[in-house]
C-alpha cells in the first residue's frame, strides 16, 4: 500500500506542476489534499460521498467544464474535504483542507490561471482501503505527531497555534504535513479529522 500511495503523491505533485502550479508549498498542500480526497471517496474508504477523482468524475466534469476540468476537480475536491472537516471541528481551527487565510489566498492565486488539463491518472487508479493506523508514516518526512483523541477528531500538538504563525510558510508547511500525517489514524469507514486550535 505504501508504495502505491507514495507513487500517487509524487505523480500528483508532478501533475500539478504540469498544469501550472508553480509554488512548491501550494503543490505540496494540494497533493496531500487530493490524495486524502481520493482515499476518502465512496469506492475507497467511504469517508464521504464523492467520486470527483474517479474516471467517472473526470468524464462528468469534462462534459460540463471541458476547458477548466482540472481546476474544477481540484476546487470540488477541496470543498468536499473542507466541509467534512468544518462539520467535525470547532471554530478557530486549522486543518488540512483549511490552513488559514494566508495559505488559502496563495492556493487560490495559484489556481486562478490554470488552463491546462490533466487526468490525475495515478489518483484515478488508486484503490486503497486503510485497515491499519499510521499508514501515512512513510509518506512524509520529519513528522513526529502529538495528538489527543476526541472521538471523530484528533487535536494535534500540545500547543495552540497563534494567529501570527499562520503567516509563516515554514510553520504552515509543518502543519500541513502533520495534518496529512494525522489522517493516517483513519481507517476504512472510520474517519478521524486532525486539526490544530488557533488562538486569535
Amino acid at each position: 500500500m505504501t508504495t502505491d500511495l507514495k507513487n500517487a503523491l509524487t505523480a500528483t505533485q508532478e501533475n500539478l506542476g504540469e498544469i501550472g502550479v508553480e509554488d512548491a508549498l501550494v503543490r505540496e498542500v494540494l497533493s496531500y489534499r487530493l490524495l486524502i480526497e481520493r482515499l476518502g471517496e465512496s469506492d475507497n474508504n467511504d469517508w464521504w460521498e464523492s467520486m470527483i477523482l474517479t474516471e467517472l468524475g473526470r468524464d462528468r466534469l469534462d462534459e460540463v467544464t471541458p476547458k477548466t476540468a482540472a481546476k474544477a476537480r481540484i476546487d470540488l475536491a477541496q470543498r468536499v474535504g473542507r466541509k467534512v472537516e468544518q462539520d467535525r471541528t470547532e471554530k478557530n481551527t486549522i486543518s488540512l483542507f483549511y490552513l488559514g487565510p494566508t495559505v488559502e489566498a496563495q492556493i487560490s492565486a495559484e489556481l486562478e490561471d490554470i488552463s491546462e488539463s490533466t487526468q490525475f491518472e495515478m489518483l484515478e487508479s488508486l484503490t486503497e482501503t486503510t485497515g491499519t493506523t499510521d499508514w501515512t508514516a512513510d509518506l512524509v518526512d520529519n513528522v513526529d505527531l502529538e495528538f489527543s483523541e476526541e472521538g471523530e477528531v484528533l487535536r494535534l500538538g500540545p500547543d495552540t497555534l497563534e494567529e501570527a504563525q499562520l503567516k509563516s510558510r515554514t510553520t504552515m508547511r509543518r502543519v500541513a504535513r502533520e495534518c496529512f500525517a494525522g489522517y493516517g489514524q483513519s481507517a476504512e469507514g472510520s474517519l478521524q479529522v486532525p486539526y490544530y486550535k488557533v488562538e486569535l
